[in-house]
C-alpha cells in the first residue's frame, strides 16, 4: 500500500500495524519509520464531534472498561505526583530556561498551539513577566468551546486566541513576528506537520525556539505494553513520534533540534520534549 508519508508529504510505501482500532487504519511507513493514522479526520471534524475535550472522555471511559485496575493505578499515581510535586511542570521549565537567553528588557511574543483551555498559555506568561520580560501571549485552539475558555483568561493580558486549524492560524502571522512557539502535547494532533513547520519557519524569529512536548512512541512502556499503551487515543491522535522521526521532520524544513537530552527522551517517560532552532 502507497501512502503520502506526514513528515515527507511524498507517496511511500507503508505497512498495516497492529495498532488500528475499529474504522481507523494505522500504518507505518518503510521509508521513514514513522507510525500514522491512514484515515485521520478533518480539522471540522475534530473542532466539533472529535474535540478534545469529548475524545478525551470517551478514551478515559473506554480504558477504565478494558483495565479497570490499570486505570485505577493510573489515576493514583498522578494523584500522588500532584501532591509530592506541586510545582514540577517540564514543559514550563523547558520554556523558561529556553527564553532565559534572551535579554530581560526583550518583549517576548509567544504563540501556543492547541492551547485549550489556556493553562499553560496563562502559567508561561506570568513566569515570563515574574522575570521581567514583557510578553504577548497567542494562542490557536480548534475547540470553539476550550478557545472561549482560554480567551477568558489571557484577554487580561491583552492576549488573543484564535479558533482555527494549527496551519490556517500561523498563516494569519506575519514573517517573523514571533518568538517562542509552545506546542504541548499538540503535535500528535496534526496531519499536516510539514505545512504547519514550514510556516512555522516563515513566523518564527531568527533567534527564536520551539518547545514541544510530544508522547514517545520509542518509550519502553509501549513496547511492553503494546497496543494498550497510553499514547494511543483514536482518532485526534494521528501521528506517532520517536526521537529520530521528530529529527527528520524537523530537518526536512530546515530547523535543529538544539535540545532534546537524555532527560527529554528518557525511555520510561511516555512522554518526549524537544526545543528547535531555526538551521542557518
Amino acid at each position: 500500500m502507497k501512502l503520502v508519508c506526514p513528515i515527507l508529504e511524498v507517496v511511500t510505501e507503508v505497512e498495516p500495524t497492529e495498532y488500528s482500532r475499529d474504522q481507523w487504519l494505522v500504518v507505518r511507513c518503510r521509508t521513514t519509520g514513522l507510525v500514522f493514522l491512514a484515515n485521520p479526520p478533518s480539522y471540522e471534524q475534530l473542532a466539533e464531534q472529535f474535540a478534545w475535550e469529548k475524545s478525551w472522555q470517551v478514551e478515559s471511559r473506554r480504558r477504565r472498561a478494558d483495565e479497570p485496575l490499570v486505570s485505577r493505578l493510573s489515576s493514583v499515581a498522578k494523584r500522588l505526583k500532584m501532591t509530592l510535586l506541586p510545582r514540577r511542570n517540564k514543559m514550563l521549565s523547558l520554556i523558561c530556561q529556553t527564553v532565559a537567553t534572551q535579554p530581560a528588557e526583550r518583549q517576548i511574543r509567544f504563540i501556543d498551539i492547541g492551547c485549550g483551555c489556556g493553562t499553560l498559555m496563562q502559567k508561561v506568561q506570568e513566569r515570563l513577566q515574574s522575570k521581567g520580560h514583557e510578553a504577548v501571549p497567542m494562542g490557536i485552539e480548534v475547540s470553539k468551546q476550550l478557545a472561549s475558555i482560554a480567551q477568558a483568561k489571557v484577554a487580561q493580558f491583552g492576549g488573543k486566541v484564535l479558533v482555527q486549524g494549527s496551519v490556517d492560524g500561523v498563516m494569519q502571522l506575519e514573517a517573523d513576528s514571533i518568538d517562542l512557539v509552545i506546542m504541548s502535547s499538540f503535535l500528535e494532533h496534526e496531519f499536516q506537520p510539514m505545512r504547519l513547520f514550514r510556516e512555522l519557519r516563515r513566523v518564527l524569529h531568527f533567534d527564536g525556539s520551539i518547545v514541544l512536548k510530544v508522547p514517545n512512541f520509542a518509550s519502553w512502556n509501549r513496547i511492553v505494553r503494546g497496543r494498550k499503551w497510553s499514547g494511543f487515543r483514536h482518532p485526534d491522535h494521528v501521528s506517532y513520534f520517536t526521537p529520530q522521526t521528530l529529527t527528520t521532520l524537523a530537518e526536512a524544513e530546515k530547523f535543529t533540534i538544539s535540545r532534546q537530552g537524555l532527560r527529554e527522551r528518557f525511555p520510561l517517560n511516555d512522554n518526549m520534549y524537544a526545543v528547535l532552532k531555526k538551521a542557518a
